[in-house]
């Protein structure tokens, strides 16, 4: 058995949401939660990185026009060495 200790707003809509949508069955709306998590879980931590990369970016002072050039030409020739 698991205990969780939520605020009472986030528990009254937690149990509205068991109630309106699982027929009360906490069970099931705990395991689709999981799959949910399983399934988009990842685009979060994505998106959390990226957020985390950007703000890196912008403390250093940004990124210089030459920088995003090299890159592409970078990843351009790379790409036509792998399809050959």
């Amino acid at each position: 058995m698991i205990s969780i200790e939520l605020s009472p707003d986030i528990e009254r809509q937690f149990l509205g949401v068991i109630r309106d949508n699982y027929d009360g069955n906490s069970q099931s709306a705990i395991v689709t939660l999981l799959r949910l998590h399983r399934k988009y879980g990842w685009k979060e931590r994505l998106r959390q990185n990226v957020d985390s990369v950007r703000a890196e970016v912008r403390r250093r002072g940004g990124i210089r026009p030459e920088d995003i050039d090299n890159a592409i030409k970078k990843y351009r020739k790379m790409a036509v060495s792998h399809d050959a």
